[in-house]
């Protein structure tokens, strides 16, 4: 079946939607059909924009019924492409975008198509929040299936590990809550195992005290003459006796052409930068990331006292809808002087001025363990190459790039990927065996109860455990 056999014909039997189908041909398919990376330019049969978890299970069950594949659209942020599909079925969780906060119990709950700006404007109202990403149109189902890395991991962990609830269409169509009593095993599924047992239409998250203030760290140094590594070197120095109440990354590359904010006679020169969100008083945080920031006379310092919100959009304008990108990822235990080397030299030949590779510090509550499918990490460090480019001719060359230092680096990894930074899942199974560890054959098992036909692959997908 390709995307021309669907009419509206064909829909007329699944009954009518609270949202709306676009088929191609229609007005706003080809808007519609987007998502934020450029690399993946596919055509839907059919996407199903879902106001209700009604719409959810009428997609759910087009796509059983039809033999059609199926892909969930949160923010539509997947690096991996993992929000579209060319001949299947796309639900679109957009409009299911509603952020409730219940102050008596600690909780918000959000729809499983918010992104978590939109979060963090309502919760940041109470000096709230729960741990998202790093760039606030991100998706919240997204991220926080697949583990969630932000800003305020080490004190606040993994956006996973405040999920203390969600409603979700299972592979039968079937509305189920899952809370700690009730189908707990599917909570346990949804803290960092991917979107493998159904579509999350609300999830339900405990809140932490964050802001509304905080300190931020941003600050761009430069990484001529032994830059780099010299400050790579401090960054090591600074996380081994960092408080939980700091969260920071290092992150190296080239500073970009006509780069905002960036004197002209900088363009082009490697740089390293410091990023970091120290959670409590701000002048205890701009104390603590001193020896970051004062490091040497910066490109760019946009350092200081700032709102919660404001840090979530810090990255915002530097990734626009269909530019393109590779991100992949390994963990280590430790940030010693040959891995330093590595990065330092492939900081200064990426393929793409554009492109980054980012150290983000694990400690923390990072390390805590969680009720779920992501397993604890004893590692002090996650190293990810981000190529980031804007023309099609250079996807081979910018690939390249980002695999080739996961390589170099796999020696002194062990042998785990953030799920969200894990390139376009090409190791697959391997990936994933490697990544949730001894938590795999129990993610297999629940799936094998919950989707045993594994209609929900197009994910950090875990095929139904056999016999």
């Amino acid at each position: 079946m390709t995307h021309m056999d669907l009419t509206p014909s064909d829909l007329a039997p699944w009954g009518a939607l609270d949202g709306e189908y676009i088929l191609p041909g229609q007005a706003g398919y080809e808007r519609a059909r987007l998502i934020w990376n450029g690399m993946f330019d596919k055509r839907p049969a059919v996407i199903i924009r879902c106001a209700s978890p009604h719409d959810v299970g009428i997609g759910v069950a087009l796509a059983r019924e039809k033999g059609l594949p199926l892909a969930v659209r949160g923010g539509g942020h997947s690096a991996a492409g993992h929000s579209t599909v060319d001949d299947g079925v796309v639900l679109d969780l957009a409009p299911l975008h509603e952020v409730a906060i219940d102050l008596d119990r600690g909780i918000v709950a959000v729809g499983g198509g918010a992104t978590w700006g939109q979060v963090d404007a309502l919760t940041q109202e109470h000096g709230l929040a729960v741990p998202g990403g790093v760039y606030s149109k991100t998706g919240v189902g997204g991220l926080t299936l697949a583990g969630g890395y932000g800003w305020i991991r080490n004190t606040c962990g993994f956006s996973c590990a405040s999920l203390v609830g969600a409603e979700l269409v299972t592979a039968d169509s079937a509305v189920v809550h899952t809370d700690s009593e009730h189908e707990p095993e599917l909570l346990w599924a949804l803290r960092g195992g991917g979107g493998n047992v159904g579509v999350v239409t609300r999830f339900e998250f405990a809140m932490h005290p964050v802001g509304p203030e905080v300190y931020f760290l941003f600050v761009f140094h430069d990484g001529r003459d032994g830059g780099i590594p010299r400050a790579l070197r401090l960054f090591r120095e600074f996380c081994a006796q960092a408080p939980n109440e700091a969260s920071a990354l290092a992150f190296a590359g080239l500073v970009p052409e006509g780069a905002d904010g960036f004197a002209p006679e900088t363009f082009g020169r490697p740089f390293t930068a410091f990023g970091g969100v120290f959670v409590g008083d701000p002048a205890v945080g701009a104390k603590a990331f001193r020896p970051l920031h004062e490091f040497g006379e910066p490109l760019f310092d946009g350092s200081g006292v700032t709102s919660y919100v404001q840090v979530q959009q810090a990255f915002d304008a530097d990734y626009p809808p269909g530019d393109r990108h590779y991100w992949k990822s390994v963990q280590v235990e430790r940030l010693g002087d040959e891995v330093i080397a590595l990065i330092a030299e492939a900081a200064v030949r990426p393929a793409s001025d554009l492109s980054t590779i980012d150290v983000w510090h694990l400690g923390g509550h990072t390390h805590d363990s969680i009720e779920g499918a992501m397993p604890v990490t004893s590692a002090s460090f996650l190293i990810s190459p981000e190529a980031n480019w804007t023309e099609p001719g250079g996807d081979e060359a910018n690939i390249a790039w980002a695999r080739g230092l996961v390589a170099a680096l796999h020696p002194f990894s062990n042998g785990v990927r953030y799920l969200n930074f894990a390139g376009f899942q090409e190791e697959g199974d391997e990936l994933m065996r490697s990544s949730l560890g001894p938590n795999y054959q129990r993610l297999a098992e629940i799936k094998a109860r919950w989707d045993p036909q594994n209609l929900f692959r197009l994910n950090q997908n875990v095929p139904p455990a056999r016999g």
